[in-house]
């Protein structure tokens, strides 16, 4: 089995993912934790927080895996037709954080 790519590569593909497949009008993906592999053959995923349409939901993501919903803050409403352009701010897990066009 060939190692995971870094977290940081790891986060930033699993916020865009869950944009691009879950969520296209979400502002800012959190990330709380680094993120691992939970179990053997499990799929690499990470804690975060969500803001969708100003309220914060509680997720947990991963490249190319579906996206959990946890914590009490439920699913976000059906996003409405997003804009052809919401920059998406990603804060990584060390701090660090950068805007995705």
């Amino acid at each position: 089995m060939t190692p995971d790519p870094p977290v940081k590569e790891q986060q930033r593909a699993s916020a865009l993912y869950f944009r691009d497949e879950y969520q296209p009008n979400v502002e800012k993906v959190r990330f709380t934790q680094d993120g691992d592999r939970p179990g053997l053959g499990a799929a690499w995923s990470v804690n975060a927080i969500a803001t969708i349409a100003g309220s914060d939901y509680y997720v947990i993501i991963g490249p190319g895996r579906g996206v959990g919903w946890v914590g009490g803050t439920g699913i976000p409403p059906e996003a409405p037709t997003p804009s052809p352009h919401i920059p998406l701010t990603v804060i990584y897990s060390d701090g660090m954080s950068e805007v995705i066009e």
